[in-house]
């Protein structure tokens, strides 16, 4: 068996242990229970750091709580535009790329790649760790007090998902001026989302493929290029390639990347064209076919990556090098995405806390207030729900293309 899936297994068993034993300290906090909701374990965890820490840097702190609004703010609009559309061009032009999809291990993230357990727990961890630490320790330079902090595990239908929580005192926090308010809500995303970028800044292979890891360049050589395809229907596919494989020659002449293939393709293919790819010693001949624009020929391949192994003195590095990379993508892709979502107007998110202090002091009825932000949550979860149905049920609107 796989040790991925037998550390799984072991995590989920530790999970269920750790909750029957210390059932005493556990909180449930019902969503949409029993299919949706939170478990809470209370404890002192990082209480003292969290006091020493805002006590040093108070000043630092609260200003850098208080950039956290601006910011906080363009998150939110900016990642509530953006569910808004994604999901109205899943409805007016459906296309095969699916809405919203779960962040879960031993699953294939669409655009993406394969999210393995270690990767995703110890990225989970980091993230969780880091964003209600910044709770915190903004609470604590504003002199909220700390009453506990623990380990939290979302639940959909059990509990899968481990998280983390600083919990200040709510009834003080209540109390304190908006802006104190929104800067303790807002400074969770947005640390997550600064680490992303630092992660980004640092190894811009994160986001760009053609972008090589620290030392990469040293210990590996370029090998050809690989892809997807574009469907079936097309030469490549009916010649019997396959996504993945890797192109290491082009008409009988190697290739150690993509851009020689892409330059003779786009300027010197017509339809009707043969071309020779080889991949893994084998040899395939393709009749190409016109693109849309009806004047080059095209083969049916997309996604081009520049693949590239170790170097033979460099074998020995080769999974822990690779593992760590790919470590550091999913802390960058976790840290971003998730900390964007915690800024949208949804329930118990951070943005949906900024969204109901804001509600709560523009419209002086509480209970108006409260149902305006009701119906807002319910409008982003429902384009949610949405979202995941066409990724795993598939576009109910497909019929429209």
């Amino acid at each position: 068996m796989d040790i991925q899936v037998i550390a799984a297994v072991i995590f989920v068993l530790f999970l269920v242990f750790f909750i029957i034993k210390k059932r005493k300290n556990i909180v449930l906090q019902k969503i949409l229970f029993p299919f949706l909701y939170l478990v809470l374990y209370r404890s002192n965890f990082g209480i003292k750091f969290i006091n020493k820490f805002a006590k040093k840097y108070r000043e630092w702190i609260i200003f850098f709580g208080y950039c956290c609004v601006g910011i906080g703010i363009v998150g939110m609009v900016f990642i509530s535009i953006n569910i808004i559309l994604m999901i109205w061009t899943l409805i007016t032009a459906p296309v095969s790329q699916p809405g919203v999809a779960l962040v879960l291990p031993f699953t294939n993230i669409p655009g993406i790649g394969y999210l393995s357990f270690f990767h995703w727990i110890i990225a989970i961890f980091v993230l969780a760790i880091v964003h209600e630490f910044s709770h915190g320790i903004v609470a604590k330079a504003h002199g909220l007090p700390i009453k506990s902090s623990g380990f939290a595990f979302f639940a959909l239908l059990a509990p899968i998902i481990p998280a983390a929580f600083v919990e200040p005192d709510e009834k003080k926090l209540s109390k304190s001026k908006d802006i104190v308010q929104y800067s303790v809500f807002s400074a969770g995303p947005i640390i997550n989302i600064l680490l992303a970028l630092i992660i980004l800044l640092a190894m811009p292979y994160v986001i760009n493929p053609s972008r090589l890891a620290p030392f990469e360049s040293t210990i590996t050589e370029p090998v050809g290029f690989s892809f997807d395809l574009t469907n079936s229907t097309l030469p490549a596919a009916k010649a019997g390639m396959e996504d993945g494989m890797i192109i290491d020659s082009f008409n009988g002449n190697p290739v150690n990347e993509v851009a020689p293939f892409l330059e003779k393709m786009y300027y010197c293919s017509s339809p009707g064209d043969n071309i020779t790819l080889g991949a893994n010693g084998t040899n395939y001949t393709i009749t190409t076919v016109a693109s849309e624009d009806r004047e080059r020929g095209i083969v049916g391949i997309q996604n081009f990556v520049n693949e590239r192994r170790m170097k033979p003195k460099y074998t020995w590095l080769k999974h822990p090098f690779y593992w760590t990379k790919g470590l550091f993508k999913w802390l960058f892709l976790l840290n971003f995405f998730i900390g964007l979502f915690n800024l949208l107007p949804l329930g118990i998110v951070d943005g949906g806390r900024i969204l109901k202090t804001f509600l709560d002091k523009i419209i002086k009825n509480k209970t108006k207030a409260r149902k305006v932000w009701g119906f807002i949550s319910a409008f982003f979860l429902i384009l949610l729900l949405f979202g995941l149905a066409t990724t795993y049920l598939g576009n109910p609107f497909a019929f429209l293309r």
